[in-house]
């Protein structure tokens, strides 16, 4: 699994390819969302939504800070009981 966290690390360490996913069916997703109005809007929706017409398993949304990194029990349970995650920054 990959998490994207918005706490920042050195150009030369980043990957150059971003793994991908081939569809929501079965998938356990975490939404972690900051709290602007425009991403729980969209995290909302999208938990409505992705097991009714993609199939995803369950979907969680989860709370992570407006500046700065997700906190350590909510990465833990991200990497424990999500097989993706999606991030929210929108604003």
């Amino acid at each position: 699994m990959m998490i994207l966290n918005p706490a920042g690390e050195p150009a030369h360490a980043r990957q150059l390819a971003l793994p991908s996913v081939n569809g929501l069916g079965g998938r356990r997703i975490a939404v972690l969302t900051n709290h602007w109005a425009g991403m729980d809007r969209m995290a909302h929706r999208f938990r409505s939504r992705a097991q009714v017409l993609y199939g995803a398993a369950s979907v969680e949304l989860l709370d992570i800070p407006i500046n700065g990194a997700m906190s350590d029990p909510v990465e833990q349970k991200v990497l424990q009981d999500a097989d993706m995650a999606i991030v929210g920054l929108a604003n």
